[in-house]
Order: C-alpha cells, then sequence, then structure tokens
C-alpha cells in the first residue's frame, strides 16, 4: 500500500522553528521522512499468548532495556530486583564506578536469591545458606564437603551485559549484542549536543501504574498526539496536536515527535493568541500576567516565562534555549519501550513493560528527572493499582488528570482488540507512523512477517 504523507497542518514544525527568536540546532531541524508501510497491525500481538513468548525470546531477550537509574543504586552493595518475563536480575553497585546484572538465582536449587530492592554485603541464599559476593563470586557453600564437583571458582552468578547511558542502567540479556551506543544511534548526539543531559538530573518522583492492557497499547498511547483533541480536550486550546511533526529516520529503530505548544488545535474553533496563552499559562496565575496590546506571539511569551523560570531555578542553561526546547513535547522513543523526553519543556520519562507473563497486564513507569534538584538516596516507586486514579500520587502535580484520561481508554482497547471482527487496527498514515514503524521493528526482532 502507499506509504504514509509527510505533510502536516500548517503551520509545520518546520516553519515554527524557523520563526524562533533563537539559533535552532541541527539536532531539532533533522527531520526523519522514512517510508513506512501502510498495512493493519496483526491484532494477535495484542493479546497471544504464543505472540508474548516471541517477544520474550526475541526483544526482551535480545534487546538493550533500561532497567533502573543510577541513584535507584547510589551506594556500594545497593541492588535492584529488575524483573522481565521469567528473567530476574540483581542490578547491583558493586563500587563507585561498576555496575553488574546479576541473575537473581540460586545456583543450587534454584531459588531467588532476593525478593525486593534493598542493601547487601553478600547474595546468601534463604533455602540452604549458599552466598555469593555482590560482584558475583562465590562466596560460601554450606557443606562443602559435599559438593566436591563444583569448582567453587567457576561457580559464580550468571551476568548479563551492563551498560550506562545519561544516568540509566542498560541491560542485555544477549551476551553478542552490540554496544549501547550503536543501539542507541542517533539519540545520545542528540541529548550530547544541546545540553539535555538526562545525566545530570535528579529522580524526584516515580510512579508505577498497573494497566489492564499489553504493554504496547500502552506505549502507543504516548508515541502519538492524534489523540489529544478527544482525549485530552483541555489541551485543544494550546497544542497543536495534528501540526505534530513525527521523526522516523532511514535505518533506525528509534523515532522522535514534535509536538508544538502556543496554538489552538486546527481541529477547534479558532481562538484569540491571547486566549492560546491564558489557556498555556493557566497553572502560573494567567489572570495575573499582563498581556500586551497589538501584535502577540503566544509561542515566544510561553518561551520566556519558561525561559525566566528554569534561570531563575539554577537551570543557566535555559537562557540559550529555543522556544521550542521550552515548551513543546518533544521526545524520543528508544526501542523498545523507553520515552525519554527531551529539552527543557518537561521532565518526563515512561517506561512500558509486561506485567508478570500476562500478555494482556502492563506496568507503565512515570519519571521526572528534575535538573535542579540534588540527589537525595533511593527513591522507592510508588505502585498505582489497575482501578486506582493517578490522584493517588499526588507528587504527579498537574499530570493526575492527563494520564487518568491516557489511561481510561487503555482497559477498553484491550478489549476491543479481542472483540475486533477485522484483522487489526488500521493506522493514519502520517500521524500513527511510530506506531507502525515500531511494529515494523517488533517483526524484525522476532522474525515475525
Amino acid at each position: 500500500m502507499p506509504v504514509r504523507s509527510t505533510e502536516a497542518p500548517r503551520p509545520t514544525v518546520a516553519e515554527m522553528l524557523a520563526a524562533d527568536n533563537r539559533a535552532v540546532p541541527d539536532v531539532l531541524l533533522n527531520k526523519g521522512e522514512a517510508e513506512v508501510t501502510l498495512k493493519p497491525i496483526p491484532k494477535e500481538r495484542y493479546y497471544s499468548a504464543e505472540f508474548a513468548s516471541k517477544e520474550f525470546d526475541g526483544v526482551w531477550g535480545k534487546a538493550w532495556q533500561m532497567a533502573c537509574r543510577v541513584e535507584d543504586i547510589p551506594e556500594k552493595g545497593d541492588y535492584l530486583v529488575y524483573q522481565i518475563g521469567d528473567t530476574s536480575l540483581l542490578i547491583v553497585r558493586v563500587s563507585e564506578d561498576s555496575v553488574k546484572a546479576l541473575h537473581n538465582v540460586c545456583l543450587h536449587r534454584g531459588r531467588l536469591l532476593r525478593d525486593e530492592d534493598g542493601k547487601a554485603r553478600d547474595f546468601k541464599c534463604p533455602f540452604h545458606g549458599f552466598a555469593w559476593h555482590i560482584d558475583g563470586r562465590c562466596k560460601f557453600i554450606p557443606n562443602e564437603w559435599d559438593f566436591g564437583h563444583i569448582d567453587k571458582d567457576a561457580f559464580g552468578l550468571p551476568e548479563a551485559r551492563v551498560e550506562l547511558w545519561e544516568g540509566f542502567v542498560f541491560v542485555n540479556l544477549n551476551a553478542d549484542a552490540e554496544p549501547l551506543e550503536d543501539f542507541l544511534e542517533n539519540v545520545p548526539e542528540a541529548y550530547r549536543t544541546r545540553g539535555w543531559s538526562l545525566g545530570a538530573r535528579t529522580k524526584t518522583v516515580h510512579v508505577q501504574k498497573i494497566n489492564r492492557c499489553n504493554w504496547k497499547v500502552a506505549l502507543e498511547a504516548f508515541i502519538e498526539s492524534f489523540h489529544v483533541t478527544e482525549t485530552h480536550r483541555g489541551a485543544a486550546p494550546y497544542l497543536g496536536d495534528a501540526n505534530t511533526q513525527y521523526d522516523v529516520w532511514e535505518n533506525s529503530k528509534h523515532t522522535r515527535m514534535i509536538s508544538p505548544r502556543g496554538l489552538h488545535s486546527p481541529n477547534i474553533r479558532p481562538i484569540s493568541d491571547v486566549e492560546v496563552f491564558r489557556a498555556a499559562v493557566r497553572g502560573v496565575a494567567a489572570d495575573e500576567i499582563e498581556v500586551p496590546d497589538g501584535e502577540f506571539e503566544p509561542r515566544a511569551a510561553i518561551g520566556q516565562l519558561r525561559r525566566q523560570g528554569l534561570v531563575e531555578s539554577g537551570v543557566e542553561v535555559a537562557e540559550q534555549a529555543t522556544d521550542s526546547e521550552l515548551i513543546d513535547t518533544i521526545h524520543y522513543h528508544i526501542f523498545p519501550n523507553l520515552v525519554c523526553w527531551a529539552g527543557w519543556g518537561s521532565y518526563l520519562v515512561y517506561r512500558f513493560r509486561p506485567y508478570k507473563k500476562d500478555p494482556e497486564m502492563s506496568v507503565m513507569d512515570i519519571m521526572f528527572l528534575d535538573p535542579a534538584a540534588e540527589p537525595s538516596g533511593r527513591l522507592e516507586p510508588q505502585i498505582i493499582g489497575p482501578d486506582a486514579s493517578h490522584h493517588e500520587a499526588p507528587q504527579l502535580g498537574g499530570y493526575c488528570d492527563v494520564f487518568d484520561e491516557d489511561s481510561g481508554n487503555l482497559e477498553s482497547l484491550q478489549h476491543g482488540l479481542r472483540a475486533m471482527t477485522t484483522a487489526g487496527p488500521v493506522t493514519a498514515s502520517y500521524q500513527e507512523a511510530r506506531i507502525r514503524h515500531f511494529h515494523e521493528i517488533l517483526g524484525q526482532y522476532i522474525k515475525d512477517d
């Protein structure tokens, strides 16, 4: 079938960048226009136990995936239990400069060594007492006289690959996987060249929401803005949902979108620039802000407010940032399941995973990474059940309503996919190109035609 169109309604993001009052970095001008074939997505991908098994082998067993932040294991001996499918890993701080991912299984009879996160001097099995040093070397074999057939020096805990990027700890179960830097392709350059460093930020909020849907259903709700007018009606007066630029680059696993703020959605009745401005800044005493008479550019005004607030909080790099970096929704989807916002418009990071091994349950991690915060030790995630509102995590602030609006669709989406009488979802040519591209890459990993 025909490939996607590449034009959103005007003004386009490219036109808005051209009008910015500061020099626009090349990374924002790097538009991705790769062809993405238009075809339905097989609905079975969202609920089939057989397909989920293929994912556990071909995706989770081979792709780099974010396990935690370095601030989750700040001190020697701190560890976090990372679970994906049948695999359980101990992500442990071995020293100031060393992090390891040890398989969380006693080599004697197979009990998990740890059930929860914590701090340890060693990993001692609660069943019989076999123990390993935090670097994985075998420390103690009880009744060692009865295990003469075991070479203690070779009885270390198996390890997964570990590499760090921007404060994230990535793991890979495939010993032959490419280096993380190669896997990430053009993403590191973007964060490196513009001072968007996530490694210099500190996690200040971490919420885990359990959802009654496949992990891909949840992920896909966060990599397009097409749903904004209907699902997030309160954002339509200041967010150009249909004006969003979707970047799919040639020969890349990862994608980006730039959703512009400071203009109303083309899908609602026209409103004035002043109304756009007041809708966008309603959380910062909008009625007290004086709007000048005559010509008024809401994007520049919103950008300046954001710039001023960041500089006052100590984020001096914001002084040189473009309005786009300050106010637009710019985020990268790092295959398979990580979404990182870029620029200075928000500090959000999302991660989507299967919940245990149920193909119709998932967990979404929501994190805030604050550039002005100082590290203050481990921050345990707050877990919210599938029937709970995000308002049970008030630390999410104004995002509670937004996340509730999104999660309100997820269970019905999951049910609807099972009830579908057609082959599967049909996507928009341009606005949902990232979703189709994601499924193309997914198919390559599991070798599914």
